[in-house]
């Protein structure tokens, strides 16, 4: 499916959605529609700040486990800053609606999806390539070492982190508590740090 917003072209694939109607479909813990939820706040965020600094998206692109955005070229590392730091910010933000709803009624969902925005928002947030908070440290490093050293320093940062997070994911195998999310992270982020930023 294609259409134009706002002067940007969105593509949703077909497999993007069937894979949306799987997980919907087959979802027993009720955590995926929130979850998704807490997804499209975090990426309209994303998309709502490059409207505002006139730096809007050419075109977004939903494929499976992806959302490609290819933005104009940004001659503002302030600019790329802000943009990078809406998404965890409004993920925060709907963390603290939710949690001041549970502290004045006490509803034991609303504390799940308040705890769904922390946790995306905190793990967006990690500096490693791939994530938002690793396009914030590498312009924070591109102000004073330039591209070159900031990108050599943002794979290092993220193939560090991710042989951490393999090694904590084999620990907890071998003492039975096998967790499949662990591996998937510690394998994207080895894969982001290989990658050219």
């Amino acid at each position: 499916m294609k259409f134009s917003f706002l002067g940007t072209k969105i593509y949703i694939s077909f497999f993007f959605m069937a894979a949306i109607t799987i997980m919907l479909a087959t979802d027993r813990t009720g955590y995926m529609l929130p979850t998704l939820f807490a997804v499209v706040i975090h990426e309209a965020a994303h998309l709502f700040l490059m409207w505002v600094l006139d730096c809007a998206p050419l075109s977004v692109r939903l494929i499976p486990a992806s959302v490609q955005i290819n933005k104009k070229f940004s001659f503002s590392q302030r600019n790329d800053i802000l943009i990078a730091a809406s998404g965890p910010v409004a993920n925060l933000l709907l963390f603290g609606c939710l949690y001041f709803n549970y502290a004045a009624f006490g509803n034991e969902m609303v504390l799940c999806y308040s705890l769904l925005n922390l946790i995306i928002g905190c793990f967006n947030l990690l500096p490693v390539k791939g994530l938002d908070g690793g396009t914030i440290l590498y312009c924070i490093i591109c102000k004073f070492k330039g591209q070159t050293k900031a990108t050599l320093i943002m794979q290092l940062i993220t193939l560090i982190l991710a042989v951490a997070v393999i090694f904590v994911a084999v620990t907890l195998t071998f003492r039975h508590r096998f967790n499949i999310s662990i591996y998937i992270v510690g394998i994207y982020l080895f894969i982001m740090g290989l990658m050219k930023f």
